[in-house]
């Protein structure tokens, strides 16, 4: 009688745990500074360079990791590393690891065949010259990246994604238009008659360059004409020339205006 009552117990045990696996499945959660942060919404995708993207979602913010494979390990973030994580609050600030955060995400567990990644993370992420935050007990529970793609408006079709602070206000790109002419891959993102366009060598290299060193430009483009930039940095955080995609942050200033914050996402 004693095994029939541990049995039962055992099963019902079991059975509840299920339960709240599904309940709880896909999951991503943290505390960001001293907030705790939970996602709506999980949602993951395979690169075709083989890196691997995860977005939590909720009604305000947007929390994102990327690993550049799926090895079961730690991947750090930070100068040089083709792994990132950035955070977008409620009032649209975008806070990245690169190219000077630092933090690590471990993948402990995962199914590739099932088409999932569980694991953890932790890391300090800057809003360029103004703010830094810290995610720690970061968790991502079986984010599926058989089931759809990222975040996004997908009413516009475009090469990649370019996203900034224009004098201080919101510049996210309607349009972005990336082109390779075998020298120089350029950048436009566009919003009406507003253009950000960023300009890097071809086989550039993970690093950070000074506008004005040959081959990185940066211009702003309005009805009035085009504003050439004066100065600035352009950070490119990878740039595959097999897979042909491009991800560089930036800023700039023009005669008249101010360019921050600058995160641009690309194929080519």
């Amino acid at each position: 009688m004693k095994r029939i009552v541990l049995a039962l117990f055992v099963a019902v045990i079991a059975f509840s745990s299920c339960e709240n696996l599904e309940d709880n499945s896909p999951a991503m959660q943290g505390m960001i500074d001293s907030l705790f942060f939970k996602a709506n919404e999980v949602l993951a995708v395979k690169n075709e360079d083989g890196s691997y993207t995860m977005q939590g979602i909720n009604q305000n913010e947007v929390l994102t990791l990327q690993i550049d494979r799926a090895q079961l390990g730690t991947y750090q973030l930070g100068p040089g590393s083709a792994s990132f994580a950035t955070y977008v609050d409620a009032n649209e600030n975008v806070y990245t690891t690169s190219p000077n955060g630092s933090g690590v995400i471990e993948l402990t567990d995962r199914c590739i065949s099932c088409g999932w990644l569980t694991g953890t993370f932790q890391f300090s992420a800057i809003l360029e010259g103004i703010d830094t935050i810290t995610v720690n007990r970061g968790f991502f529970f079986e984010a599926n990246f058989l089931q759809g793609g990222l975040f996004q408006d997908e009413s516009q079709l475009n090469d990649g994604t370019l996203i900034a602070k224009l004098n201080g206000e919101v510049f996210e790109a309607n349009t972005v238009i990336a082109n390779d002419n075998g020298a120089v891959i350029s950048v436009e993102g566009a919003i009406d008659n507003k253009i950000i366009t960023i300009s890097v060598p071809s086989d550039a290299v993970p690093g950070n360059y000074g506008i004005g060193i040959p081959g990185f430009d940066a211009s702003f483009t309005t009805s009035d004409g085009v504003e050439p930039a004066t100065g600035g940095l352009i950070s490119v955080n990878f740039n595959n020339t097999g897979t042909r995609k491009l991800r560089v942050f930036f800023r700039f200033e023009t005669e008249n205006n101010s360019i921050t914050e600058g995160d641009l996402f690309v194929d080519y």
